[in-house]
């Protein structure tokens, strides 16, 4: 009955408060009402009124304020009149920033944000948005939640779906710099599609630190297990740790604890976080909750009683550490919490100390050599075992079995952060962890960690239900708030629940060391952040299903309590969270479970047959007839025909194998034609496109950069130009660009030039190249491409997409400068030179890349003089390229290392770029024969010594060395096969298509003298967007018949064409320049005036 009134009372309520918004009209007065703030307390402040977001300028109109970072795309007033509705938590700690960057957004738009408070994050949401039967209160457009319980709205069509939207707002929002395991807790499956119903706020799993001055004290090593760690947590509990004369300290202070508040709820994550160590070892789509098929609890196998009994144990010797002073008191030996929880410690300038009564500091935690030292920030704890589930025992873990398992350091986790490749500023703090650990007896070992992704993960969502112009607007609120142009500076300078979720909220730390932290704090919080963020981590998400309340507080909470208070025994406890479980499950219907279950670990529907044959009773509750159509009458009958025609069948079987293997042998044969016809496809198409824009930084900020900048910190500073496609490119070419490509060899392992001798001998190469081409001294026109600046160095997926476009980079570039002077190699006792990058198979590759486009008149060394000792650049000499065309030849860092853990040897990745380039060239000599082109002699050297080399330039096969099973086997691979003969055989019968940028295909064949791609000028050679600057002082050139943009062939049909293209080219070559993501792209401009100068093709 209180329900049903309680429903009444909050409709009535509901009903005023969308008049009073819809009629402007003060906030009705029944918002008040008693009955109605206890269903549902954020009624009132929903209702709560903001200051007008624009401004009257004294005429009657109203001025806006879009000139803030971020908000540079919007239109002014574009959301005037419009207000939506945002239920937030507990806003001034869990997300401060959000109020802030609402009122910027509002004095832009005009729009207005009323923010609202729940009372409980996790189910409030979900009673406005409703269930698929009972439809919600849908007083909000926009919510703040955990992303543990978005799955169930997901579930019901109630979540609006991102994916279309992220799409059209990248350029705004740079999806590829979230961190990869924060894009999947966004994600959901369903319908054979993974869906993005959740913008995630937060990269929150726990995370441990240590102090160092115990483990000094006490000659303790760094503790990598969970077993480790209780033992350090007996030893350390009950002493005095910060010098207070009292011996009531706590070896183990963890958060969320009972007592935690909000997060009282959820503790027991704490030891799922635990058992996920135990039970998930081959990433995120295991899961360890439920049998993925038969819905089964796994809370009686050993894993969860195992992380049953190190938490009862941890619990009797800990405390709060996160909503109390214990860890930054000094009360505290390990502390084990979300990342959020240790922000306090590190922003404050006197750390861990202890003050007396005065104020004044008596302790901080300090070494033995009497440095005051902070504690250290490491990954999660592990185990070197693992729970098996078929034979359902615990083994030992090893590169099979836990694949994503790292062997156990002998002291601090320093070689892990140095591969990472952060600053080199971390070495001091490597020293000390070296001089104060003894090794870790355990060193060497597997140990899978399983960074724990619990409830404390915040982020947005949408209702789907809501006005469409609604939904845009708190889009746009969320994509301001998320993207880097506001999120890099909130989350290291406002002390929030949001922990960093982005690669520039990480690289280059500037944001945090000018918030406040230290370089050794920073430090390991980026290594540790990153790597439980990546691809390569075994993360393991938190349950996700409908009734998790129920699941987590009320039952394990509550058994888990009785059994620390040894009420019930470790059997008893795990028997009846299983029961538990399997009553919630079956109450919430078992199949629904189990959908949403999967479709939260990434996993698809099980097939019918599959549900039929495991959860019968469940389908025929459903749908009777559904199994039936696999149910089998005709066994017996099916068995006494089989029996009677025994003889027959085994002649007929005898036939059928034969006939099978000859169908297997036409299908591998067909297989085999596809794979070959496809990979000519690819590599025709991958000259038109590229699979990740081309980034140039300008000469200027080049050389005001005094050394090779890192991709990430240029892009975060907006100093990159950014070229999407081929056309584009071209558009910039044409335009009067200079793009210098510099080719060199990395001189040490983990930085591209650490004595900056290379970047010294490139500054001198752009000096030189200016001199010699008559550029302008300025440097306004000239652009830069090197590897370090030019390719993302923080995200591996993208950077291989990158890689993969190297090809097009290199050939793109007006001019190409081999730098290689002699530098001594940190890393390794040798001089990398001229000789050590020629062998780099790599190197080799960008210098073909470019020579078989361009020729080898644009081609520079800049190398050491033997003589003088003083680097020199000097032209390419005409046949530099013969040693560079046997690209295979090269050495790889792959093959050296045998190919351990790699599935493939970079070999094969370069097979369809090089071709392509071969099937240009091929095309070009051709058509200039079939045409009795006199002037392809370039093209035709180049062709020659291809074929006095074939096999060696295009090996058809490899000796391939790999690891399996820890057994080394060496495997002759395909590489070209007869794609050359292909090819050639393609271009002779003119079926050479190229797959354009805009769709459709084009053929390359020609019907007038072949042309330079993206050039005016046919003669010499094949260039691709390559003029020198005194062609372009002499104003445009005289447009030929045909000119290639874009992969497409257009036709001059009238002459005042060519004079709208020549006051076009004027216009262009002077004005386009500046390019960057941040508003229209000048390049685009020129692409515009280029395309409205000829007629439509």
């Amino acid at each position: 009955k209180k329900t049903i009134l309680c429903i009444e009372g909050l409709f009535n309520t509901t009903m005023t408060f969308l008049r009073a918004l819809q009629d402007a009209t003060p906030a009705p007065a029944t918002c008040s009402d008693a009955l109605a703030t206890q269903c549902l307390p954020c009624v009132n402040e929903a209702l709560a009124a903001v200051a007008p977001p624009s401004i009257d300028d004294g005429g009657g109109s109203k001025t806006y304020n879009c000139s803030l970072p971020g908000l540079e795309g919007f239109v002014p007033g574009q959301y005037e009149g419009i207000k939506v509705n945002y239920l937030s938590f507990v806003t001034e700690t869990s997300s401060p920033s959000m109020p802030v960057r609402a009122a910027e957004l509002e004095a832009c738009t005009g729009g207005q944000i009323f923010f609202a408070e729940a009372e409980n994050v996790w189910e409030d949401p979900l009673a406005d948005l409703g269930s698929g039967e009972v439809k919600g209160f849908e007083l909000y457009d926009g919510y703040f939640m955990s992303y543990s319980h978005f799955p169930e709205a997901s579930s019901k069509g109630l979540a609006e779906t991102l994916n279309e939207r992220i799409r059209e707002a990248n350029d705004r929002l740079l999806w590829e710099d979230v961190l990869p395991k924060v894009k999947t807790m966004g994600e959901y499956r369903k319908d054979g599609q993974t869906n993005i119903d959740f913008l995630m706020y937060d990269g929150d799993f726990f995370v441990p630190i240590i102090r160092l001055d115990l483990l000094e004290k006490y000659n303790k090593p760094l503790p990598n297990t969970w077993e480790e760690v209780v033992e350090l947590a007996v030893f350390f509990h009950g002493r005095d740790l910060n010098d207070d004369g009292n011996e009531d300290d706590f070896g183990f202070c963890h958060f969320p604890r009972q007592g935690a508040g909000y997060w009282d709820w959820w503790w027991p994550e704490a030891v799922y976080s635990t058992w996920a160590t135990f039970d998930q070892t081959q990433g995120i789509g295991e899961g360890f909750f439920f049998d993925s098929e038969t819905m089964s609890p796994r809370t009686s196998d050993p894993g969860f009683k195992k992380a049953a009994e190190i938490w009862k144990t941890l619990w009797e010797h800990g405390a709060d550490g996160c909503i109390t002073d214990n860890f930054i008191s000094g009360r505290c030996a390990i502390g084990f919490s979300p990342p959020g929880c240790w922000k306090g410690i590190f922003l404050n300038p006197d750390g861990v100390h202890r003050k007396d009564a005065n104020g004044t500091i008596v302790w901080q935690p300090r070494l033995k050599s009497g440095d005051v030292v902070e504690p250290y920030r490491f990954r999660p704890f592990g185990s070197t075992g693992y729970y098996d589930r078929k034979t359902n025992e615990f083994k030992d873990c090893t590169e099979e079995a836990c694949p994503r398992a790292e062997p156990v350091p002998a002291k601090g986790h320093d070689d892990l952060i140095a591969e990472e490749k952060l600053t080199s500023s971390y070495a001091p703090r490597a020293q000390i962890l070296e001089e104060i650990l003894p090794p870790s007896p355990l060193t060497g070992k597997f140990v899978n960690r399983a960074p724990f992704y619990w409830s404390g993960g915040l982020g947005t969502l949408i209702r789907k239900s809501a006005d469409k112009v609604k939904k845009d607007f708190v889009w746009d609120f969320f994509v301001y708030t998320n993207s880097p142009a506001t999120s890099v500076y909130d989350v290291a300078n406002y002390a929030s629940w949001l922990d960093d979720w982005r690669f520039s909220q990480l690289f280059p730390g500037d944001n945090f060391l000018a918030g406040g932290w230290s370089q050794d704090s920073y430090e390991e919080h980026a290594a540790v952040m990153r790597w439980a963020l990546s691809t390569e981590s075994n993360g393991a998400l938190n349950l996700r299903i409908p009734a998790l309340a129920q699941y987590t507080r009320d039952t394990v909470g509550e058994l888990m309590g009785k059994y620390i208070s040894n009420d019930v025994t470790l059997e008893q406890m795990s028997s009846q969270v299983t029961s538990g479980w399997e009553r919630i499950t079956n109450e919430q219907g078992k199949l629904n479970q189990l959908n949403i279950y999967r479709a939260a670990l990434g996993l698809d529907s099980l097939l019918t047959v599959d549900k039929c044959r495991l959860h019968r009773e469940e389908m025929d509750m459903i749908d009777p007839s559904v199994c039936k159509q696999y149910d089998d009458h005709n066994t017996t009958l099916i068995i006494i025909v089989l029996s009677s025609i025994v003889g027959a069948g085994v002649v007929i079987l005898v036939v059928y194998f034969l006939y099978k293997r000859y169908k297997a042998f036409q299908k591998i044969k067909i297989a085999h034609e596809r794979q070959m016809e496809s990979t000519l496809n690819e590599a025709t198409r991958a000259l038109r496109m590229l699979d990740y824009p081309l980034h140039l930084i300008s000469a200027q900020d080049f050389i005001k950069g005094g050394k090779l900048l890192q991709h990430e910190r240029l892009r975060n500073s907006h100093r990159l130009t950014v070229l999407d496609n081929l056309a584009d490119v071209d558009s910039f070419i044409q335009a009067g660009k200079q793009v210098v490509f510099f080719s060199h060899q990395w001189t040490a392992f983990d930085a591209p030039d650490p004595n900056n001798h290379q970047y010294e001998a490139m500054i001198g190469a752009l000096h030189e190249l200016s001199k010699r081409n008559g550029w302008d001294p300025s440097w306004n026109d000239v652009f830069v491409w090197v590897d370090y600046s030019s390719i993302p160095q923080a995200n591996p997926s993208v950077q291989n997409l990158a890689i993969r476009s190297l090809a097009v980079y290199s050939s793109s570039a007006t001019s190409f400068v081999v730098v290689a002077p002699d530098t001594p190699h940190a890393d390794l006792d040798s001089v990398c030179d001229l000789d050590t990058y020629q062998r780099r198979m790599w190197c080799r590759a960008e210098q073909v890349c470019h020579s078989m486009r361009n020729g080898t008149d644009g081609m520079y060394l800049a190398v050491t003089n033997k003589e003088t000792g003083l680097v020199e650049v000097t032209p390419v000499k005409p046949d530099f390229f013969r040693e560079s065309l046997h690209v295979f030849d090269g050495e790889l860092s792959c093959c050296r290392l045998e190919h351990k853990g790699m599935e493939a040897c970079d070999r094969q990745s370069l097979v369809v770029p090089i071709l392509g380039l071969y099937g240009e060239l091929f095309r070009a000599a051709h058509d200039g024969i079939k045409g009795n082109n006199a002037d392809i002699s370039t093209v035709k050297t180049f062709l020659s010594e291809i074929e006095k080399h074939q096999e060696e330039v295009f090996p058809r096969t490899f000796q391939r060395v790999m690891w399996r099973k820890d057994k080394r086997i060496m495997e002759e691979v395909l590489l070209f096969g007869d794609l050359i003969e292909r090819m050639r055989t393609r271009i002779k019968q003119g079926k050479m298509y190229v797959v354009q940028e805009r769709g459709g295909t084009e053929s390359t064949k020609s019907t007038t003298s072949f042309l330079r791609h993206g050039t005016p000028n046919p003669s010499t050679f094949i260039r691709h967007g390559a003029r020198r600057a005194s062609e372009l002082s002499e104003g445009p050139p005289e447009l030929p018949t045909t000119m290639r943009h874009c992969g497409i062939a257009v036709q001059d049909s009238e002459k005042s064409n060519n004079e709208t293209k020549q006051s076009n080219w004027n216009v262009s070559n002077g004005e386009a320049n500046n390019m960057s993501r941040n508003g229209i792209s000048e390049t685009e401009e020129v692409h515009k005036s280029i395309e409205t100068s000829v007629p439509s093709p």
